[in-house]
């Protein structure tokens, strides 16, 4: 091989590696990315983020766009090959080229950017690899014609070097799941040793879940929009929305008991809004012992979510190219989540008649309610029903429930765990009904009572263990006299 005249050339997931190696690597002379370069804005315009490795953690917030994987290689040659119809916007890459021209302008080299497209979807054509030939001979040096010959194609067999056609499988070795657990472990280890002076470590979690997690905090909040009532025996239901953190309403429903005992509840649920609304469910309960419960559809739940959008990463109708767009924007679906259950904390204390606000929230909701609780003092007590353990169970275990991904905040284990927020809240009273791993089995309750454990000691230094209760608990009808004794 010659070090000298080392090119690269890939096609949407290989485009995508042609553009992060030739910027990282100043030994790539020649690079042809195709069918990924666009930019970040046509992008988020179009189809959205990609998969998860397109997305750099931070990346939007950071300032990195397409452009700038070309523009740092200037003035070495480069030619992005992009065709019209491509998922990938076409606009986005005529922008992005223009972009960079400028640059091997500035740098003396204007011809070393070039770009090549063509009339077709996701894929090659035969213009667009003819003039990817001619970019190679010209830059490296090599002989021939760039004119495309007909050739015979090496079988599936042939091209089959290893006995599994998987490196990893055949010869042994890494794969980003071992790798990202390796790197986890580290994390973990790190966490726990801060654990120790957990006092100085849990005024460490508000400051980096808030940062992580791209917490805001209300700065004002509307009025509710009534939008009509429904009676029933007891109490009345009540329709309502309000203005959310963006260009979007939170719609919700306010049960309102006949004889209030002052006390109000806002219920979080997988769901949405109605998923308890019916006669005989729990918000009914709630409002028969005198609760006023505010039960919303925050985004992405209920009449404000999902959407039509699915992405080319939805794995059991969950959209993870959203939780994607989330890491390069460094604003957490859970926390924007979490600041607008903090807004609904924020209506219900205009109310005069309320003295006191609860939480109640489901499996996925629960890390929503966790940190808004964490956040904001004016949740007086939470109870958390089948929630997860923590976001180490997720990542530690190659299958994880893909519902609870809107609920992970990206980076969170360089700071904090789930059990960390929760242990915040002591001496608060807080009840945690059937947990589960992270990807909803109980089955293994050695790893889930270990992920608890730090929860029951910051209680227990707290003098608060009387405030906590842990319980494994799968009846529903044990499930009320639960919520009455939380409610003492």
């Amino acid at each position: 091989m010659d070090p000298e005249r080392i090119g690269v050339h890939g096609l949407s997931g290989g485009g995508t590696q042609t553009a992060y190696i030739s910027a990282l690597d100043d030994r790539v002379k020649a690079s042809a990315p195709a069918g990924y370069i666009t930019s970040y804005r046509r992008l988020m315009e179009s189809v959205g983020a990609q998969d998860g490795e397109q997305n750099f953690y931070l990346g939007i917030s950071s300032g990195i766009d397409h452009a700038d994987f070309i523009e740092i290689r200037a003035p070495k040659p480069t030619l992005i090959m992009a065709t019209t119809s491509d998922f990938f916007s076409i606009q986005g890459s005529r922008e992005t080229y223009s972009e960079a021209k400028r640059i091997y302008e500035l740098s003396g080299k204007p011809d070393n950017i070039q770009i090549t497209e063509d009339d077709f979807g996701h894929g090659y054509t035969k213009k667009n690899r003819e003039a990817m030939y001619a970019f190679f001979q010209m830059n490296l040096q090599l002989p021939g014609s760039s004119i495309e010959e007909e050739v015979e194609f090496l079988t599936a067999q042939e091209l089959q070097k290893t006995y599994t056609g998987q490196l990893s499988t055949s010869l042994g070795g890494e794969t980003v799941f071992s790798l990202n657990r390796k790197e986890t472990e580290e994390l973990i280890n790190k966490l726990q040793a801060a654990r120790v002076d957990f006092t100085k470590h849990l005024e460490e979690v508000l400051t980096s879940a808030k940062k992580l997690s791209g917490y805001e905090e209300p700065s004002v909040i509307n009025e509710p929009v009534f939008t009509g009532r429904i009676q029933r025996k007891g109490y009345v239901i009540e329709k309502y929305f309000v203005k959310g953190e963006g260009d979007y309403a939170i719609p919700y429903l306010l049960f309102k008991p006949d004889f209030s005992n002052t006390r109000a509840l806002i219920y979080l649920h997988p769901s949405g809004k109605s998923a308890e609304a019916a006669v005989g469910g729990e918000m009914e309960w709630f409002a028969r012992n005198g609760f006023t419960v505010l039960a919303p559809d925050i985004i992405g739940i209920g009449e404000m979510g999902p959407g039509i959008f699915k992405g080319d990463a939805d794995i059991e109708s969950v959209s993870f190219n959203l939780w994607y767009t989330s890491t390069l924007i460094g604003r957490s679906i859970v926390g924007i989540r979490a600041g607008d259950v903090v807004r609904l904390t924020g209506v219900l204390k205009k109310n005069n008649e309320i003295n006191e606000v609860y939480g109640v929230a489901r499996k996925e909701m629960a890390p929503v309610l966790l940190h808004a609780a964490a956040f904001d003092q004016d949740i007086k007590r939470i109870a958390l029903i089948e929630p997860y353990s923590s976001y180490q169970s997720i990542v530690m275990n190659r299958f994880y429930n893909p519902k609870f991904v809107y609920s992970i905040v990206p980076g969170a284990l360089k700071a904090y765990d789930l059990p960390d927020l929760a242990g915040n809240l002591a001496p608060r009273k807080l009840l945690v009904v059937n947990v589960t791993d992270g990807n909803s089995e109980s089955t293994d309750a050695e790893s889930i009572n270990k992920d608890l454990d730090p929860i029951k000691t910051v209680y227990h230094y707290r003098n608060a263990d009387g405030q906590l209760n842990i319980v494994s608990e799968k009846s529903t009808e044990k499930i009320f006299d639960l919520y009455l004794e939380w409610m003492k």
